[in-house]
């Protein structure tokens, strides 16, 4: 059982990895990229949880929509960035990342609403599983912040313009990939 749990948060923390590269760009500290993989963890651990608690239908009319939701906000913060006037030490100080970081975890996270309940019907301890996927995107997170923290340094866009582009990247990548 715990091999499906580590294969089934793998493929839910993907979205996160992705997502993670982009923000890796933005010239992020190392205090700050460990928080926001923080926060990523929880809102994967969480969301399968509360899925559980909503019920079968709530959980698949959520999950319907949440790959849409998810994709809305993506664009919409990779065009905010894309457009956001640069200041004058954009590239030189670290960011924080704030409200923006909690909207694109509960936006990534909000298609695994359905996974609680599917846990629920195979009962599978969600404990276990809210740990397991918590960890694992954790993980995910924190490599793929390393990933943009290495492509930022070696491109010479701003960090703001080059995770716009990137988030609109993975939006449309997930619209795509069905």
């Amino acid at each position: 059982m715990i091999w499906q749990l580590i294969l089934l948060g793998i493929a839910m923390g993907m979205n996160n990895a992705l997502a993670s590269v982009a923000l890796g760009t933005m010239n992020l500290s190392r205090v700050q990229q460990f928080k926001t993989a923080v926060v990523f963890g929880a809102f994967e651990a969480l969301m399968p949880v509360i899925g559980l608690f909503l019920g079968s239908e709530l959980a698949q009319v959520a999950g319907r929509f949440a790959k849409f939701i998810g994709i809305g906000v993506l664009v919409v913060l990779g065009v905010y960035l894309l457009l956001k006037q640069a200041d004058a030490n954009d590239d030189e100080s670290p960011r924080k990342m704030g409200a923006q970081g909690l909207l694109l975890a509960a936006a990534l996270s909000l298609d695994n609403l359905t996974v609680g309940f599917g846990l629920g019907m195979l009962a599978v301890p969600i404990g276990l599983a809210a740990v397991v996927f918590g960890c694992i995107s954790l993980v995910m997170t924190l490599v793929g912040l390393e990933a943009g923290r290495f492509l930022g340094s070696r491109v010479s866009i701003s960090a703001d313009r080059l995770s716009g582009g990137v988030l609109l990247l993975i939006a449309t990548v997930m619209l795509v990939v069905q």
